[in-house]
């Protein structure tokens, strides 16, 4: 009996690999928009303890130079922030970008798998008929055989 081969079995290693590799990048992307938006979260909260701890010391008295310090040292917290931030939307677009791309290599993979799937079915169907026939040849032999002997 003749065994079922996939003549497209290379193909499909090849797009299996190709979606493997972009489900590697998109986990890569998901991890770097995490680290971004906990640095984004790290730096919020120490602008909010900072602005408290200016109220706390303002109420107390500051020089104006403590002042200018603070205030400084505020903004470049709220510059780092938005430097994230800007890194955060691209990391965002690319990682949308590649969830796209995943989509389309899966489709691919999936129509790959389904012509091969339909390709083995209509081999197994061909084997069933020629064993049929195979069978329908042999139990006529036997028919003409066993109606020989009666004569």
């Amino acid at each position: 009996m003749k065994k079922f081969t996939f003549k497209l079995d290379s193909v499909l290693s090849l797009r299996l690999h190709k979606e493997r590799l972009v489900m590697q990048e998109v986990g890569a992307l998901t991890q770097e928009l995490a680290r971004v938006k906990a640095v984004m979260a790290a730096l919020e909260k120490e602008r909010f303890e900072v602005e408290g701890n200016l109220a706390q010391r303002m109420s107390g008295g500051m020089s104006g130079a403590e002042l200018q310090g603070v205030q400084a040292y505020i903004k470049g917290i709220a510059g780092q922030w938005g430097e994230e931030l800007a890194l955060c939307d691209k990391v965002q677009l690319y990682l949308d970008a590649k969830r796209g791309e995943l989509a389309r290599c899966a489709v691919d993979r999936k129509a790959m798998e389904t012509l091969r799937d339909r390709q083995r079915e209509a081999f197994l169907r061909e084997q069933d008929a020629e064993q049929r026939k195979q069978d329908e040849e042999t139990v006529l032999v036997h028919r003409a055989a066993m109606a020989r002997n009666r004569k």
